[in-house]
């Protein structure tokens, strides 16, 4: 639905109408009309004085659609000092369980001029408050990207955890280097994911090709959201063991070594009951005569 605008008239056009009509009035009607002219003159500038007077302007608000970014990093931002009440209130008020003494939260990059990036924290009502910046070295790497984003009406957006230091609070971001950034396959939506700290091979991927194929359209590397479900190992020793299946787009591409599954499964399956879904980055690549294949960014 597209709403009409009703364009009021100028100040000065309004002036230069009644200026007009009141050298009518008075070559028609001579000192009488000049008299009329000037009473309307005062009238309509009084009256265009008082409605400029009596609306306010209202500051327009952009909503950007917020676009995930990779979680494959960790970074601390600058300037906290000035927004500590802001800091302070968010931890106070938030709901979401703490991970590792920290109080989590959704951060959006905003890329502002002379190179630098504002770093603000989303509250619970969806509103979002400056918590900081990007230090220097790193708004110049980011800003080109986030800016492309911007260009397209997006904001990039990745986990945030406040943290206490003393009296103080200090702000880490997941964030993950400037070159993988960007998620190519973003379909699970805004679901947190695991975090990305280090590379998890799969098995099994041999099977799947069709799948990892159609998935990168004929480009690598290629940076995408999987997900975790619980499966059984289908060969080898340990056949019939729990382990964990990896999904693309509801499809499988493989599953966890025995190993990782037995390491990562408390894991998953604790994170599962937190967010709803086992979600983790993974990021495919083309081994050449062994064909695509995927590995997991999941937490050491």
């Amino acid at each position: 639905m597209t709403m009409q605008q009703r364009t009021e008239p100028s100040p000065a056009a309004v002036l230069i109408a009644v200026a007009v009509l009141a050298l009518v009035l008075t070559v028609a009607f001579g000192p009488l009309g000049f008299v009329i002219g000037l009473a309307l003159f005062a009238l309509m500038f009084a009256g265009t004085k008082h409605n400029h007077a009596s609306e306010p302007i209202t500051p327009t608000r952009t909503r950007s659609r917020l676009r995930r970014l990779s979680t494959a990093g960790r970074i601390a931002i600058v300037g906290e000092s000035n927004h500590q009440d802001v800091l302070a209130e968010i931890a106070r008020h938030s709901s979401t369980h703490r991970v590792d003494g920290a109080v989590p939260a959704t951060a959006v990059l905003v890329p502002e001029s002379g190179r630098t990036v504002r770093v603000d924290l989303l509250r619970g009502d969806g509103s979002a408050v400056t918590a900081g910046y990007l230090r220097g070295d790193q708004a110049a790497d980011y800003q080109p990207l986030l800016l492309e984003l911007a260009d397209r009406g997006e904001l990039g957006s990745c986990p945030a955890r406040i943290l206490t230091d003393g009296p103080r609070f200090a702000v880490h971001l997941h964030l993950g280097a400037p070159r993988l950034l960007l998620l190519d396959h973003e379909v699970l939506g805004t679901a947190p994911t695991l975090p990305a700290e280090h590379q998890v091979p799969i098995t099994d991927e041999e099977a799947h090709q069709h799948v990892l194929h159609r998935v990168v359209n004929g480009r690598t590397p290629v940076h995408v959201i999987a997900e975790l479900k619980d499966c059984r190992v289908t060969k080898g020793p340990h056949t019939g063991e729990h382990t964990l299946e990896v999904l693309l787009e509801g499809e499988r591409i493989g599953q966890l070594t025995h190993a990782s599954g037995l390491r990562y499964n408390g894991m998953v399956q604790e994170w599962r009951s937190r967010t709803g879904r086992a979600l983790c980055e993974a990021v495919i690549t083309n081994e050449g005569t062994r064909g695509l294949h995927a590995k997991l960014l999941l937490p050491k």
